[in-house]
């Protein structure tokens, strides 16, 4: 009877073990499924298991665009082969998935809170949205919910204030020659001004977010810019 007890034990713990395994492997698979893989470009990384996520409230400059190629390589340095979890997750009107991105990584949160403690720079952020609005490489689109809006708005009023990336003059471009007329696009739309405008002082001819000088009119509505109504004929 005691041998069948033993035995009847063994099996027990057994079972126990291979449940215990078998969760672990579950939880290490799900966890990896959250890694970063890849970084296509300024605000959008792929995780392993092929999703693809935008973050959140931050608008990077399109490929191709000043200072696109900059603002992918420190989303990578945040955020590539790196851990992370989701807040706030959304789909917009294009289908694509969007939210608050945290690295989750040890390392990272404890350099975080070590330069933290010692009022340096916090470098690496593992609040990846506002380490891009920080570093100046995009823009805020205030789209974040009211957990997370203040805080990013610092981190681009900041940006902004210190002249970096997007806010420095290296995308801001001046007129050359007899190319004077303002393309600016600003949520999808482009409009383009010509000398006499209303406002064609305070137009800001932003390169890394699609802005073109012209030289003509038809050169602007070829590219597909069309004239801004506070234009006189």
């Amino acid at each position: 009877m005691k041998k069948h007890s033993k035995w009847r034990h063994i099996g027990i713990l057994t079972i126990f073990v291979l449940s215990l395994l078998l969760n672990i492997i579950l939880l290490t698979e799900r966890y990896q499924q959250n890694r970063v893989v890849a970084v296509a470009d300024g605000d959008s990384i792929q995780l392993s298991d092929g999703r693809r996520v935008r973050l959140l409230g931050v608008d990077a400059p399109e490929r191709g665009s000043c200072l696109a190629q900059e603002a992918r390589s420190e989303l990578a340095r945040l955020a590539l082969g790196k851990h992370v979890r989701f807040k706030d997750t959304l789909t917009d009107g294009y289908g694509r998935v969007l939210a608050i991105v945290i690295v989750e990584d040890f390392p990272t949160w404890m350099s975080y809170l070590f330069q933290r403690s010692r009022g340096a720079p916090l470098d690496p952020d593992p609040l990846v949205n506002r380490g891009m609005l920080a570093a100046g490489l995009a823009k805020n689109t205030y789209s974040a919910p009211a957990d997370y809006a203040p805080t990013l708005k610092q981190a681009s009023d900041k940006a902004k204030a210190s002249a970096l990336g997007i806010y420095s003059s290296r995308c801001r471009t001046q007129a050359t020659g007899d190319c004077t007329i303002k393309g600016n696009v600003r949520e999808g739309e482009k409009i383009y001004h010509v000398q006499g405008c209303d406002n064609y002082s305070q137009v800001i001819v932003d390169e890394a977010f699609g802005d073109h000088w012209f030289c003509t009119e038809p050169e602007a509505v070829s590219a597909g810019f069309t004239r801004a109504t506070g234009c006189r004929k």
